[in-house]
């Protein structure tokens, strides 16, 4: 990889951090669903949930009303680890 294409996909990446929180933020979960390839993963160790694929995320997100009365979302930069095709941020 070139430093181009390293620096190219930083940016990527920190757009997308950007709409993942913003779509978290506005509970507007279709949007954070379409985030998603349909073998990604969205992993919530702390409450604790791994939802599966976009229509798991869609589904979730239709319960939370019921027992979330305020969500805050924030991120942070972070690192951003890009190794061969993949990218990685450690769990804090």
């Amino acid at each position: 990889m070139n430093d181009f294409q390293a620096i190219a996909d930083r940016v990527e990446i920190e757009a997308l951090r950007g709409e993942f929180t913003d779509a978290a933020m506005m509970r507007d979960y279709d949007r954070l669903a379409s985030l998603f390839t349909p073998d990604g993963v969205l992993r919530m160790p702390d409450i604790p949930a791994e939802l599966a694929g976009p229509e798991e995320i869609r589904a979730w997100g239709r319960r939370v009303p019921g027992f979330v009365e305020f969500l805050v979302q924030t991120t942070h930069p972070g690192v951003i680890r890009i190794e061969g095709s993949g990218t990685t941020t450690p769990r804090r």
